[in-house]
């Protein structure tokens, strides 16, 4: 019986382990737009040279991330490009950053387990050393129902749109190189008709 008792105070000792040695949340990008990397490519004027996506863990209820790998985003990075001039090719970064406010807490569904008791009681005729008699029976039986599914309810998502910021890099000495959204972006070659490019980490 103490065995018994024992088992959901283990289970609830290792799901609080668990959940205590999860990773601290991080944040990572990925290229979603634009170009693949270490492939020379081309672009014209106004074309999207680099598109990022970022996102960071989902974090629960000790701050750490999700157990479960699930992620939240948390932007969006855009590199356009935008012509030559006076020997310098620019480029045009455009940021947006987005706080979702998403918790493994209020990202997940609460499934609530439904059951139904039934008592069955009566009495029937019996033989015994006697003769015939009445006799008494009771029992319950248990059925189980469909789960009740308690929706997760995440807040609303805050955009913020920091705008565009204007990056230009000399092209007197070629091949020439940008630095935007943490990636690097080398020119090979740049006019007011096209940009050829190679994309690195």
């Amino acid at each position: 019986m103490r065995a018994m008792k024992a088992i959901p105070r283990l289970i609830g000792l290792s799901l609080a382990a668990a959940i205590t040695s999860c990773a601290d949340v991080q944040e990572r990008s990925h290229i979603v737009g634009g170009g693949r990397v270490g492939t020379t490519q081309v672009a014209g004027v106004g074309d999207t040279v680099l598109r990022i996506s970022k996102e960071k863990n989902m974090p629960n209820i000790m701050g750490k991330a999700d157990m479960f790998g699930r992620t939240t985003p948390t932007g969006v990075e855009t590199v356009r490009y935008m012509g030559v001039r006076d020997g310098r090719a620019f480029f045009a970064r455009r940021t947006v950053d987005v706080e979702t406010g998403a918790t493994t807490m209020n990202s997940t569904p609460l499934i609530i387990p439904n059951t139904a008791t039934t008592t069955h009681s009566g009495s029937v005729n019996v033989y015994g050393p006697n003769g015939y008699g009445h006799g008494s029976y009771s029992g319950t039986s248990t059925t189980a129902l469909p789960p009740t599914v308690i929706p997760a309810h995440p807040p609303a998502p805050m955009v913020t749109d920091e705008g565009s910021l204007l990056l230009s890099v000399d092209l007197s000495s070629k091949p020439a190189q940008l630095s935007a959204a943490g990636k690097t972006i080398t020119v090979l070659q740049a006019d007011n008709a096209r940009l050829v490019y190679v994309l690195s980490e």
